[in-house]
């Protein structure tokens, strides 16, 4: 079988930024004194980890313009360029607050006053840089194998999916080890579905599959570093854009099953708590929490979560 230059951009890319994310991450880990702050909120247990370094998010926007621009470019894919873009200009915005989180102390970070519209900014720029410079405004069905033009709403839609997505993963990133194994199993399923419908190249998802393989073993329980919301960001704009850019936005909330959970629970225990002056419906959120003050270990929590994200993948994977 002769591989294809294609073929051979996808396997280079995959390698490399497996490799270029470990190489990174590894000097990360050397080199870090400062710790995490740990939100107020989250479980007692977690306070043993505020000496964890959180600068592991660095390795991955040096990834992606290293690797990822490049890749996207050889590959003459305008939507792996905009996911890429888009991945590193979420990531940003992540570094912002793990910045104020780490140099001011504050657990807080950046305000959701200030984080919201930034996002809301970013993913404008991407869904319409896709319907605009693309001229692409069309989404596929998942299911029926087929798809439809929305005109303009292709715009609305996308900013809904990048919000889910680049959120869904942050708040997935609790545990360690679990946004880079859930994400790493999402994009899999992604770049197959790409792949399966014929949507484009699966360059954009090929990366993050590396990227998240060369940060997992430092991020495993114990974890060595975390990821920040520079990482989670960046994972999470970057894959909800290559599905924006490939017409799978509706298939990336399927694919996307544990980040979807993971932001619905937390949106729901803020809107009952503020109805009923102060009654929740779970435990804590996110999700994984309140698994957490179940008893449940960290490493069963997050297999348990790896494998409701694979079902959900294989599912939309089939679905797309």
């Amino acid at each position: 079988m002769q591989i294809t230059r294609g073929q051979t951009i996808l396997l280079s890319c995959l390698i490399g930024s497996a490799v270029l994310t470990a190489a990174i991450t590894y000097v990360l880990v050397a080199a870090s004194r400062a710790g995490t702050v740990i939100r107020e909120q989250g479980p007692e247990s977690h306070r043993k980890k505020s000496a964890t370094p959180s600068t592991g998010g660095r390795a991955f926007l040096v990834t992606l313009a290293l690797v990822g621009f490049p890749g996207s470019i050889l590959m003459t894919d305008p939507g792996a360029v905009i996911g890429v873009a888009t991945g590193l200009l979420t990531g940003l915005i992540g570094l912002a607050d793990d910045w104020m989180k780490s140099t001011l102390r504050n657990s807080a970070g950046l305000k959701a006053r200030y984080k919201l519209p930034l996002q809301i900014l970013v993913g404008l720029i991407a869904s319409a840089a896709v319907y605009r410079l693309m001229g692409d405004s069309t989404v596929r069905i998942p299911f029926v194998h087929a798809t439809v033009d929305i005109g303009a709403w292709k715009i609305a839609l996308g900013v809904f999916c990048y919000l889910a997505i680049v959120n869904g993963v942050n708040f997935t990133d609790g545990l360690d080890g679990l946004a880079s194994s859930t994400v790493l199993v999402a994009a899999v399923c992604l770049g197959g579905a790409i792949w399966s419908a014929g949507a484009g190249t699966s360059l954009v998802p090929v990366v993050l599959v590396g990227m998240c393989a060369g940060f997992l073993p430092f991020n495993w329980h114990p974890a060595r570093i975390f990821m920040g919301d520079s990482g989670a960001f960046a994972l999470g704009g970057a894959l909800a854009a290559a599905a924006i850019a490939t017409c799978l936005e509706v298939t990336m909330i399927i694919i996307g099953i544990v980040f979807i959970i993971e932001i619905t629970t937390v949106v729901l225990q803020v809107i009952y708590f503020r109805l009923t002056g102060g009654k929740r419906i779970f435990r804590m959120t996110p999700i994984h929490h309140a698994w957490e003050l179940r008893g449940y270990t960290e490493p069963r929590i997050v297999i348990g979560a790896v494998a409701i994200g694979l079902i959900g993948g294989i599912i939309g994977w089939w679905a797309a």
